[in-house]
Formats: C-alpha cells, sequence, structure tokens
C-alpha cells in the first residue's frame, strides 16, 4: 500500500520454533516486497520528533524515523486486579495461574483456562479447556486436553501453517528422518504474473513411516495444514497419504504428490 516497512527482530531469526525452510521462505518473499528485515536489532528508545514523526533508537545503528510503530513483544496473562493473591493462589512470574491436566488450581474451588495459564495462548486451546473443565464439572464426562500436535498458523502474506516436529526437532529425537517437499507456483500467482512460489513440507519418522509434523507457506496454506493436522494426530503414514488420489487443479494435490 506504499508504505516503507521496517521489521526489527532482537534475535538471530524471526517466528522461533518454526521450521527454519519455511522462515526463510518467508523472509525471502518480504524482501522481495521491500520489507527491511533488520536481525539482532535491539531497540533501546522511542522519541516524538517535533514534525510528529517517531525516531527509534537501536543499539548500534543509526536511528530509524517512522510514522507508526508496531510494538509486538508478545503477551503475558491478564491477571493483574484480580486479587489472587489474597486467596492465596500463586501466581508466576509472568502473571499465569498454574493448573493441572484438569485445569484445577490449588485451590478446590477455582479454576483456570485459556491464556491466564500461560500454556498455549490460542483461541481453539481456550475453548476446548473450558469444554473439557464444563463437563467435568457440571457433566458425566471426564477427559483431559491433550496439548500435544496442536497446529499453527501465522498470517503473514504468504501465511505459514505448521503442525508437529520441525525438522531440526525430528532430527534431535528421531536421528536420521526423511523430508519431502514440494515448491511450485500456485495458480492464482500464475495467472497474476507473480513468481511468488509455495513451499511445502513433510518430517517422516524413517522407521515406521509416520508422519511427525507438516509445514506450510503459500496462499490459504492454514485451510489446507488443518487436513494435514488430522493426518499427523492420527499417525498416518507417508504410504497412506501417497495412497490418496489427488485432487486437480488445486494446491492440495501437492500433499499426496511428493516423492
Amino acid at each position: 500500500l506504499g508504505v516503507k516497512v521496517t521489521l526489527l527482530v532482537r534475535s538471530d531469526t524471526p517466528l522461533r520454533g518454526w521450521d527454519r525452510d519455511i522462515v526463510s521462505r518467508l523472509m525471502e518473499i518480504s524482501a522481495s516486497k521491500g520489507i527491511d528485515v533488520q536481525l539482532n536489532a535491539r531497540p533501546e528508545a522511542v522519541t516524538r520528533q517535533p514534525d510528529g514523526a517517531l525516531r527509534l533508537d537501536v543499539a548500534g545503528r543509526d536511528p530509524i524515523d517512522a510514522d507508526l510503530l508496531l510494538w509486538a513483544t508478545g503477551r503475558v496473562p491478564n491477571t493483574d486486579g484480580l486479587g489472587l493473591e489474597t486467596v492465596g493462589l500463586p501466581i508466576g512470574k509472568r502473571g499465569e495461574i498454574a493448573v493441572d491436566a484438569n485445569n484445577h488450581t490449588s485451590l478446590p474451588w477455582l479454576h483456570a483456562v485459556g491464556d491466564v495459564t500461560d500454556r498455549i495462548q490460542l483461541t481453539p486451546v481456550a475453548i476446548r479447556e473450558g469444554h473439557a473443565l464444563a463437563d467435568r464439572l457440571f457433566g458425566d464426562h471426564r477427559w483431559q486436553v491433550d496439548h500435544s500436535l496442536i497446529p499453527a498458523a501465522v498470517f503473514s502474506h504468504p501465511p505459514l501453517a505448521s503442525v508437529g516436529l520441525t525438522e531440526d526437532e525430528a532430527r534431535k529425537s528421531h536421528g536420521d528422518v526423511k523430508i519431502f517437499t514440494s515448491e511450485f507456483r500456485p495458480m492464482k500467482n500464475v495467472v497474476a504474473k507473480r513468481n511468488e512460489r509455495a513451499f511445502y513440507k513433510l518430517v517422516v519418522d524413517p522407521v515406521t513411516d509416520r508422519l511427525l509434523g507438516a509445514h506450510m507457506i503459500g496462499p490459504e496454506a492454514p485451510e489446507l495444514l488443518q487436513v494435514l493436522a488430522i493426518a499427523v494426530k492420527a499417525g498416518l503414514t507417508k504410504e497412506q497419504i501417497d495412497a490418496t488420489v489427488a485432487l486437480h487443479p488445486t494446491m492440495a494435490e501437492e500433499l499426496v504428490l511428493m516423492k
């Protein structure tokens, strides 16, 4: 939209915990769009200039003048002012409420779900935790939320989506894993005469052939990843994925064509 964007990242990589190939592809695409990504950049101060602009001082670098600053440094549980300390409930150093697998606190009459527990800050996780707690307290169904293999997305342009182990994590826990990838130009980019390419990756256990992780960058990646999240959660194998007939012409067909 004609805005010059500078992205400052305090560490040596953005999106820590995401698969490196996916993040690298996003950085390449972002750079091609004119976004200035600066790594290991530590902001020190922000001051308002006489003309109304903002000046951002960065350690060891030239100041950056900008019209708008978006400060995205994470979130902490919103528990201040609830009076939890007065009832004897211990609060963590980030303000989180400690709970067990059933979302019970140390007080038998108090329970907590969602972001205030600082486990996984995602809306679907909070909803599922609330459902499990309600069933336990008011119903006859006892179950616990499984916090493993939860899919996630970054709604960048193009978006990222991921579930399960990254390649680095899988190599640490499973050794010499198998990696399958697909790189292609989505049809909408072909029609629009854009060179931006999508990238898909599957991480597979070499012994059991089971899917350990799936990672994507490209148009509608979060929509497509939800299907792979089912496959990873169910413990499906690469052979079972390959046995599925492709639906052409779709971006999703690449998921069953990786060799």
